[in-house]
């Protein structure tokens, strides 16, 4: 008898899990869920940032081409590019351009394209790149508008006394990425630098 009484005490006090228990375990539950949440929202604001950063350098690499193919002594300084919306941009590749500033306010010709100051006409333009790819009539995004802005300068020690240093800086102008849900966090120009000769 008394065997079975305390068979029954056992069964009992071990009979599951109480209410505070199981509130405890779903909140934990909850707090790892969210935490997974907030980094796949990271990694997706990344993931379009990284998007943005990529088209931003392959146009701003198509623009020092269309520069560069033009030799320093050429006749004429003038070529054209085109965007998706048949938007025909006229390009200067004269020596001038877009205004410099130092990096660091360091004076050490390290100086990169000032997106603060006004456009200088002939070595700016708006760029718009189309999001293509659906092939099922639907939406495939937002197009993407590039502020792209050239300098053309001597450098301070050219190689041969008719190189021109070449900088190309592309930034992007819009709010929102492909889906529209995407938001830029900080927005830097992408600069390439190169050196054309005769």
């Amino acid at each position: 008898m008394k065997r079975n009484q305390q068979l029954k005490r056992r069964r009992s006090s071990n009979s599951g899990f109480s209410l505070i228990e199981l509130l405890i375990a779903m909140l934990i539950l909850t707090i790892g869920l969210l935490g997974g949440m907030i980094v796949i929202l990271t990694a997706i604001a990344s993931n379009a940032r990284n998007r943005f950063d990529t088209a931003g350098v392959a146009l701003a690499q198509s623009t020092m081409d269309r520069i560069i193919v033009l030799s320093a002594s050429a006749g004429v300084q003038a070529t054209s590019i085109t965007d998706c919306t048949g938007t025909a941009q006229a390009m200067t590749t004269a020596p001038g351009g877009a205004p410099l500033v130092d990096l660091s306010n360091i004076s050490n010709g390290l100086q990169v394209i000032d997106f603060t100051q006004a456009p200088v006409p002939g070595y700016q333009m708006y760029y718009t790149l189309c999001a293509t790819g659906a092939s099922d009539g639907l939406a495939t995004g937002n197009p993407q508008i590039y502020d792209v802005r050239w300098n053309v300068s001597t450098p301070l020690n050219p190689p041969n006394g008719s190189s021109q240093l070449i900088q190309v800086a592309a930034k992007n102008l819009g709010e929102v990425g492909n889906g529209g849900q995407q938001s830029r966090m900080f927005n830097l120009p992408v600069t390439l630098r190169a050196l054309r000769g005769n």
